[in-house]
C-alpha cells in the first residue's frame, strides 16, 4: 500500500514544483522597461539612473534622469566608454555638452558592437560598469533600436 500512496504523491509534487518554475519564470521574462528621454537605453545601476544614447552622427550621449525619469545636469559624474574588437577596441572619454556628457569621438561602424561602460557618480564612489551589446538594428515591437529595446521580447 505504501508505494502505491508514493506512487500517486511523486507526480503530484512534481507538477507542482514545474508548475511554480514556469510562472517564475513568466515573472521574471516580461519585467517592464521603462523609455528614456532620447530613446536610449536606461542604466538603472548607477544613482541617479543614467540614458546610454547614440545619436545619427555615432556620437555616445549620456543623459541623467532622476527617479521620476526628468533630466537633470550631470554633477561630478565620470563616465568612460571601451567597445569594439579586443585587439583594437575603441575607448572614448565624455565631456559635459549641453546639459548631458557627450563623448569627444564618434563610434566606429560595427554591427552588434560589444560595450563596457564605466560610471562614477562621484569622486568617492565606486566605479560601475555596465555590458551589453549595442546592436542598432529597428526592433519590430516597440520601434528603439534593439540596444533600447523596451518591448522585452
Amino acid at each position: 500500500m505504501k508505494i502505491n500512496q508514493y506512487i500517486t504523491v511523486i507526480p503530484l509534487i512534481i507538477g507542482f514544483l514545474g508548475g511554480a518554475h514556469i510562472a517564475q519564470a513568466e515573472g521574471t521574462e516580461h519585467t517592464e522597461k521603462v523609455a528614456t528621454p532620447n530613446g536610449g537605453r536606461l542604466i538603472s545601476t548607477v544613482t541617479p539612473h543614467a540614458e546610454f544614447f547614440v545619436t545619427s552622427d555615432r556620437f555616445v550621449q549620456i543623459t541623467f534622469v532622476n527617479a521620476e525619469g526628468v533630466v537633470i545636469e550631470p554633477a561630478q559624474q565620470v563616465v568612460s566608454l571601451v567597445g569594439g574588437d579586443r585587439s583594437a577596441a575603441t575607448k572614448l572619454n565624455f565631456v559635459l555638452a549641453n546639459g548631458v556628457l557627450r563623448s569627444t569621438e564618434p563610434l566606429p561602424e560595427q554591427p552588434n558592437m560589444p560595450i563596457v561602460l564605466s560610471i562614477k557618480s562621484a569622486l568617492d564612489a565606486k566605479t560601475v560598469r555596465e555590458k551589453f551589446y549595442l546592436n542598432q538594428h529597428v526592433c519590430g515591437g516597440c520601434d528603439y533600436e534593439e540596444y533600447a529595446c523596451i518591448c522585452g521580447h
